[in-house]
């Protein structure tokens, strides 16, 4: 027979040993039960990792390109090099932003994700401003310059842009901040920009006129006179020193 009051404490209460093995086991529990649900959530991040780094379940189901206006946006597309069900979040924005400009027509690209499965690339194509014959056919110049495209024939009420041999990338650009610093209705009067030797500008106008521009030094201040100047009767404009323009 059990004797009274035994694994209690005088006054009924419960033992330090009954009351100690209770929370041993509650903790026990506890313990388990936590290290359940640390293995479940990893379990649940290794999963998610898995298809989103490694499967195409979230993976690439179109390219769609903008922008293109002469460009066909197939041809960017294939340059872009994106494979169908790569996964969106293993795409290189950069690298594929650097195959796009690869294109000579294409002056500025960029790249973004659409979640869950679509690229967007935008591209901006380079703008011709000028033309330069080739012994065959002619290649057109943007306003940084850069001949990016060949075509059979030059482009109607294009200017010309006439450069000496190994005329370099620098004078190139000289050349043709002349002819944009321009507005547009002396742009328009404009056949022939030319580049001597030395690196002197010269403008070839409608009219037998002819503008002496020097170097590319003082542009906007040039281009600022010479629209006055070209009132005045005359066939040789001359702003090399836009402070002192002459006019014979």
């Amino acid at each position: 027979m059990r004797e009274p009051g035994r694994g209690r404490s005088p006054g009924g209460r419960t033992s330090s040993r009954t009351r100690g093995r209770r929370d041993g086991n509650e903790a026990s529990g506890g313990f388990r039960v936590g290290r359940w649900v640390v293995l479940v959530a990893l379990a649940l991040i290794t999963t998610g990792t898995v298809l989103v780094f490694f499967t195409p379940v979230l993976g690439v189901r179109s390219v769609r390109v903008s922008g293109t206006e002469v460009l066909d946006s197939a041809r960017v597309r294939q340059v872009a090099s994106i494979d169908e069900g790569t996964p969106i979040v293993r795409v290189d924005r950069a690298a594929v932003r650097e195959r796009v400009t690869g294109i000579s027509r294409v002056e500025s690209a960029s790249v973004r994700l659409v979640w869950p499965s679509t690229v967007r690339v935008r591209v901006a194509e380079r703008e011709p401003v000028l033309f330069e014959r080739l012994s065959e056919g002619v290649r057109l110049v943007d306003d940084n310059g850069v001949g990016f495209a060949e075509a059979p024939e030059r482009p109607r009420e294009m200017p010309e842009l006439r450069l000496p041999e190994d005329s370099g990338e620098q004078r190139t650009e000289d050349a043709v901040t002349a002819f944009t610093s321009l507005d547009e209705e002396v742009r328009q009067q404009v056949r022939v920009v030319e580049l001597d030797g030395s690196g002197r500008v010269r403008l070839l106008l409608t009219r037998g006129r002819t503008v002496e521009w020097g170097s590319a030094r003082e542009s906007e201040l040039k281009a600022a006179v010479l629209p006055a100047l070209l009132t005045r009767e005359g066939r040789i404009y001359d702003v090399t020193a836009p402070e002192l323009p002459t006019v014979s």
